[in-house]
């Protein structure tokens, strides 16, 4: 599941990435004043007359002397399409001295605009704001010419990550659910059999500890036709085991169950065959999920017998799987969310009409978020504590559930605080294009802040389905750091926005949150490269200590033998 975020994380980096590189090589990297690109047409041309009016030119002479002053080789005839033979002041000529008189490359050359922004910039009256060029390149210029492909690259790298990633979501258990009823006939006719006598015989050898014997059957497994999910797991698991040459024995009890698993999948599948009908409601859909999602009732089974106690960290491997379903009650819950944040949303609006933009936006989405994700709690939290399975071991399913749940609304609540964020740039508003880095730092937050809440729960999930504990890796690298991480980029986005009106504190503050956010993605990207790739000296030792203590125990085993 990690390994999931990690992608998706990515794939939303591409996206925002694209997004941002199209919007600023198109708008604010193209020569502007006031967000008015150079050249844009009317936009341009009226600006065009502004700076001429503010620097009080009204004829050539005086366009000559500016140019002059400034030290350009420029000439009023490089510019206009015509120059009058006489100065002046009069109506006719002042008329004729607009953006109308100028050339288009008059209009749009780059060095006659610089030294026109100087001087009607010497010119304006006190407390106006100065005319600045920004941007680097001209819309019709090579650079632009060289540099716009790269969005293809960008815009193909986002389809490429996003078509299977998509299918692996959303659509992962669907397609499994439509292979297996694909193959469903040639399934009751003989695969389930291959696969029951192939549980069967193995479930003999790890008995045994016949470390040969189930190497061999790992071999063998790939040629089976119906490997259904929670028997994938137990092969990768021992698969683990094999490597580490560990003891086999622990999965006997579980591969037991397995089989009893499949020769009930079997029987019902076997009867719907004879009947022509399931004798469930959902029978295809229920067999379906059960084949193929790592959060089915025999991956429960499975997993719960290689636990020797009902304790909490069976608690907690109980809902690192059912934690699988939350998206479709998520799912199902949506509509319901929506009439109630409805309800409550216009109900509030209703009461208090003197809200701020800000608090008005918060309200909105916190009312629908936080609705849907505690709709979705209670739905998943009642399936699972009426689950007569689980009964009797309901105490230990507490602790795990409430953090589980605590996490999922954290996880709305920084959703709808990043919706306010994204919400204060006004991207609908002319010259909005100044505010491109604001938006996307905004959009950064509510991304990257969400995806390690989301990653603290991938860890918790991956972590206690296949183990029972935490390691100090996955403790330290999935959930502190995370945590510290959400803490500091939350801090300072709230103070960017809502703090101190300095626009350098905003600024320090902004920086910080995106320092904070990208430097542990990038730390988490290259951790455990260089955890297993670097070996420092204590390491080697006892390294060196397990391979003689190997190197002894082999020995004597072979003097024993002879």
């Amino acid at each position: 599941m990690r390994k999931t975020v990690r992608l998706v994380i990515l794939l939303l980096v591409v996206a925002v990435i694209y997004f941002g590189y199209s919007a600023w090589i198109d708008s604010v990297a193209i020569y502007n004043i006031g967000a008015v690109q150079l050249g844009s047409g009317t936009n341009w041309n009226k600006t065009l007359d502004e700076l001429l009016a503010v620097s009080g030119i009204t004829n050539s002479t005086q366009l000559d002397e500016i140019l002059n002053a400034a030290g350009s080789s420029l000439k009023a005839i490089d510019l206009l399409v015509a120059v009058p033979s006489t100065g002046g002041t009069g109506s006719g000529t002042s008329s004729f001295l607009t953006s109308s008189a100028f050339t288009l490359g008059g209009a749009t050359n780059v060095e006659f605009v610089k030294i026109l922004i100087a001087d009607a910039n010497t010119k304006l009256v006190d407390g106006a704001t100065p005319y600045v060029l920004k941007g680097f390149m001209a819309a019709n210029s090579l650079l632009k010419t060289l540099l716009d492909p790269f969005k293809m690259i960008l815009v193909g790298g986002v389809f490429a990550m996003f078509v299977p990633l998509t299918k692996q979501l959303l659509f992962g258990t669907v397609i499994g659910m439509k292979s297996y009823m694909k193959n469903r006939q040639s399934n009751v006719l003989y695969n389930y059999q291959k696969t029951i006598q192939f549980t069967e015989e193995l479930q003999v050898k790890l008995a045994e500890g016949n470390y040969d014997a189930v190497k061999a059957a790992y071999a063998s497994y790939s040629g089976l036709a119906f490997k259904p999910e929670f028997l994938n797991t137990m092969m990768d698991e021992i698969c683990s085991v094999l490597i580490k040459e560990g003891d086999l024995t622990v999965f006997a009890e579980a591969a037991k169950v397995i089989t009893k698993s499949i020769k009930e999948m079997y029987e019902k599948e076997r009867r719907r065959s004879i009947n022509g009908r399931g004798d469930e409601l959902f029978f295809d859909l229920k067999r379906g999920y059960e084949y193929c999602a790592s959060g089915s009732k025999y991956s429960i089974a499975y997993h719960k017998a290689l636990q020797k106690k009902a304790d909490n960290n069976l608690g907690w491997k109980i809902y690192s799987l059912e934690i699988f379903k939350f998206n479709f009650f998520l799912v199902a819950m949506f509509i319901p969310a929506v009439i109630i944040s409805a309800f409550i949303g216009g109900l509030v609006n209703g009461l208090i009409n003197n809200l701020s933009g800000d608090v008005k936006t918060l309200a909105v989405a916190a009312t629908f978020f936080i609705s849907w994700v505690i709709l979705t709690i209670i739905a998943h939290a009642v399936m699972i504590f009426r689950n007569e399975k689980y009964k009797n071991i309901k105490n230990i399913l507490v602790k795990p559930a409430l953090v589980f749940y605590s996490l999922y609304l954290l996880t709305f609540i920084t959703i709808s605080a990043g919706i306010v964020g994204v919400s204060k740039v006004d991207i609908v508003a002319p010259g909005s294009s100044a505010q491109i880095w604001v938006w996307f730092s905004a959009v950064a937050y509510l991304v990257l802040s969400t995806s390690l809440i989301f990653y603290v729960i991938a860890t918790l999930v991956d972590s206690f389905k296949q183990h029972n504990t935490l390691s100090k890796k996955l403790l330290v690298d999935g959930i502190i750091l995370p945590s510290i991480a959400w803490t500091i980029a939350t801090v300072s986005n709230f103070m960017s926005l809502y703090g101190p009106s300095d626009h350098n504190l905003g600024t320090i503050f902004a920086a910080i949150n995106g320092v904070t956010l990208v430097g542990f993605w990038i730390y988490l990207s290259i951790s455990s490269f260089l955890i297993n790739n670097l070996i420092s000296p204590n390491m080697a030792r006892e390294l060196r200590k397990a391979v003689e203590a190997d190197a002894i125990k082999k020995k004597k085993s072979s003097k024993a033998t002879k």
